[in-house]
């Protein structure tokens, strides 16, 4: 069962890093969190447009050891 749940971990980890990038593109092209969701939600991506609308679960860039100057 560890084997099980450590990949369970390391999936949701995963996810929260992909909606996070996600997230990071819709700014770049001038899309609020909102207008994202409804744009991937008609394209059915919809796991990432439910979870682009809950708030941050990992910091990208601090996890990847960048910091703000």
């Amino acid at each position: 069962m560890s084997n099980e749940l450590e990949f369970i971990k390391g999936v949701d980890k995963l996810h929260a890093f992909y909606t996070e990038n996600v997230r990071m593109l819709a700014h770049a092209y001038d899309l609020d969190d909102h207008a994202a969701a409804r744009l991937l939600d008609m394209y059915e991506f919809r796991n990432v447009a439910r979870s682009i609308l809950r708030p941050p679960r990992v910091d990208v860039m601090g996890d990847l050891g960048v910091t703000e100057r």
